[in-house]
């Protein structure tokens, strides 16, 4: 129903969204850091990531996590400001066949808007439940700072989410985001990702600064000091210390 209690409510720039953002919006290391930690708060294990080479081509992002149903689309990604603790909690939730144990990243809901450092159009197709479930976002409208401009939907016998975009701004440098992320993301070898179809190891990273054994309370702990500012001078993300319990 037509709300009549107001005369104009508020228009919005097509470019609204994208200026508040920050550095999200404008550096592509946060906007790709932020848009796999989605994926780890989604219960995924495996995020593959394809940078293209050059401007007009196609970036794309997917996990194997939980995915979401059209009506969670709607409730979650749809929401500015969504605040996830409150509707979800801080634990992670998984596919049903995976028994692990993690702490969400996400508390405001603005890490999911990384796609448009991009560009202000992009695609997202999730899957849950059996069902497949597809979306065009831009933010190319006065009456709304982002809207759905296509949906279809279809069936399915994964979970997860596959996110894709043209870059026509902002392209990443493969090398620089793989050593990034890594640098955040280490802390957990169940969690994996691939850039390009490549990996990084704990030891092969170029930040690694010390790696020692220590035994606390009868618990054999291998200890890894990363400084991922050695990687890439401009990162936000440094002085990370990782430990990793040893079988």
């Amino acid at each position: 129903m037509k709300d009549k209690n107001y005369i104009q409510g508020s228009l919005f720039e097509e470019d609204y969204l994208i200026r508040t953002l920050g550095n999200l919006a404008n550096s592509s290391e946060v906007a790709l850091t932020e848009l796999v930690a989605n994926a780890w708060d989604a219960g995924a294990t495996l995020v593959e990531i394809f940078i293209p080479e050059k401007h007009g081509e196609k970036l794309t992002i997917e996990d194997n996590g939980i995915g979401m149903t059209k009506d969670e689309f709607y409730s979650r990604w749809m929401k500015l400001g969504y605040n996830r603790l409150k509707h979800q909690g801080k634990k992670v939730e998984f596919p049903d066949d995976l028994k692990l144990n993690r702490f969400a990243y996400g508390r405001n809901g603005v890490g999911r808007h990384g796609m448009l450092c991009f560009n202000n159009e992009y695609e997202i197709t999730t899957n849950k439940n059996g069902v497949k479930s597809n979306f065009t976002i831009t933010t190319l409208s006065e009456n709304q700072p982002f809207l759905i401009k296509n949906e279809s939907f279809g069936k399915s016998k994964k979970s997860g989410t596959k996110l894709e975009v043209v870059v026509t701004k902002n392209l990443p440098k493969t090398e620089n985001i793989l050593e990034i992320i890594s640098a955040r993301f280490l802390h957990d070898p169940k969690f994996v990702i691939s850039i390009n179809r490549q990996t990084i190891q704990l030891e092969q990273h170029k930040g690694l600064i010390n790696s020692e054994n220590i035994e606390i309370n009868g618990i054999n702990l291998t200890v890894n000091l990363i400084d991922s500012k050695k990687a890439r001078k401009s990162t936000i993300y440094q002085g990370i210390a990782i430990c990793k319990v040893e079988d």
